[in-house]
């Protein structure tokens, strides 16, 4: 007799039939999920990173690090002059070549050289 009232359970909510409630894991919004989601479908977003436009002003450190590139320092000689990690160094040159659209290092400084900045910008 028991074997038959386990039978008759409704098995499809558990099953994929409705969806069930959570609480989201990361932000704690509650949502409905079908599936072995523990967040909600706005903490999956994948975030994106900002885009600076062209001509976007440069931070005081990176017009610091800008003129000692046209200076022909090395990384290691700007992280040194600067009390920085090389790999930040690294981190501020892609964002100033992302910034001012240039290539190489040789542009960058060719670029401040003949125009200096201008309105804390070289764009």
């Amino acid at each position: 007799m028991h074997l038959i009232v386990m039978n008759k359970v409704n098995i499809a909510g558990a099953c994929g039939g409705a969806p069930a409630p959570r609480s989201c894991a990361r932000c704690g919004n509650s949502f409905h999920t079908r599936g072995k989601e523990y967040t909600c479908h706005a903490c999956r977003q994948p975030k994106g990173r900002p885009v600076h436009k062209p001509g976007h002003a440069l931070s005081f450190r990176e017009q610091q690090i800008v003129a000692l590139i046209a200076e022909a320092k090395a990384n290691k000689e700007i992280a040194y002059d600067l009390c920085l990690s090389e790999g930040t160094v690294k981190e501020y040159l892609y964002h100033i070549f992302r910034k001012l659209k240039v290539t190489s290092r040789t542009e960058l400084a060719l670029r401040f050289l003949r125009d200096g900045f201008t309105d804390r910008t070289l764009a």
